[in-house]
């Protein structure tokens, strides 16, 4: 009895002193990951806060970051200058109704606030375009495109009716043109440090990767073809902008490769975006470079941004 009561104590204990060796080391295994995970999150929002990419490229173009320009400057140049700005949005098919009141909304709060601005809204269906009331030195264009079935083709032939519709009409209104996707919103002040010859945005998702990461296209039948040895960043086709002449020669440019493309039945990886960058890399060098601040996409711990993307949804709208 005696060594049955004994053997039940030393049980008993062992099993509690188990127990709370069991609960220490779950409690220092939860506390290793804890830390792991917030060594991480910091080394992260390291990269990104204090960024690899440099303010200035290899060719001598400002990369444009919060804090690398002056605010008042800008715009006093601006001013007395006279700028006026156009900003071009494609919302066609279901895009219409479910991005482009946002858009709008947000870019009469953000969009230019200091200068006079004309935004011209491309779509197949003029009578579903939102009334929004917008600031005194804002105005609104409706203008008509061709309704496209794919929306590949959506994406690709936008090219040819900035072309043909766009350019013709900006050419007598605005000194610089922006050319951007409808499902982003304004999120800040998108001011006129962003103007320039040619200026193209870094995609966000891209920007801190090597060479080799990059999504150029690979297909030598292809005209957006950019060869391994060729690039440097890849672009967001998102949002590009410039002055009118120079944006003529970039959509002529892709209009063509899109185009000879279509006849030799090849399609680039990332349509009107993959000959973009193609014009970019070996055509025409931007005379200013955009950080994600000014395309954000909500992945990214970023201490400023200016235009996010709104939330996709690509089931609705890629029909």
């Amino acid at each position: 009895m005696f060594w049955g009561k004994a053997f039940l104590r030393i049980s008993a204990a062992l099993e509690k002193s188990w127990r709370r060796v069991c609960e220490t080391t779950k409690q220092r295994l939860l506390c290793c990951i804890l830390l792991m995970s917030l060594t991480y999150v910091i080394y992260m929002r390291s990269l990104i806060c204090s960024p690899k990419v440099p303010s200035t490229t290899s060719w001598g173009a400002p990369i444009v970051w919060e804090g690398t320009f002056d605010h008042e400057e800008e715009n006093r140049f601006h001013q007395d200058h006279g700028t006026v700005v156009g900003l071009s949005v494609f919302a066609v098919g279901k895009y219409l109704e479910t991005y482009l009141e946002d858009f709008l909304v947000s870019a009469n709060r953000y969009f230019m606030p200091s200068l006079p601005c004309i935004v011209y809204i491309l779509t197949d269906n003029p009578k579903d375009v939102p009334t929004i009331h917008v600031r005194p030195a804002m105005s609104i264009t409706i203008l008509q495109v061709p309704l496209r079935h794919r929306w590949q083709d959506i994406s690709m032939m936008r090219m040819m009716d900035l072309q043909d519709i766009v350019l013709p009409l900006a050419r007598g209104q605005v000194d610089y043109l922006f050319c951007m996707d409808v499902d982003q919103i304004f999120s800040s002040n998108y001011g006129p440090e962003t103007l320039d010859d040619l200026v193209a945005q870094l995609h966000s998702g891209y920007y801190l990767q090597s060479r080799e990461e990059l999504p150029y296209e690979t297909n030598s039948l292809s005209a957006a073809f950019i060869p391994p040895t060729m690039g440097i960043f890849y672009y967001h086709a998102a949002v590009f902008g410039g002055s009118l002449a120079r944006l003529t020669n970039l959509t002529s440019s892709c209009l063509n490769g899109i185009l000879k493309d279509k006849k030799s039945g090849v399609e680039a990886i990332w349509h009107d975006e993959s000959h973009l960058n193609r014009y970019l890399a070996l055509e025409y060098l931007p005379s200013k470079v955009l950080s994600p601040e000014y395309c954000w996409d909500n992945r990214l711990w970023l201490r400023y941004h200016k235009l996010r993307w709104a939330k996709k949804s690509y089931e609705k709208t890629r029909v």
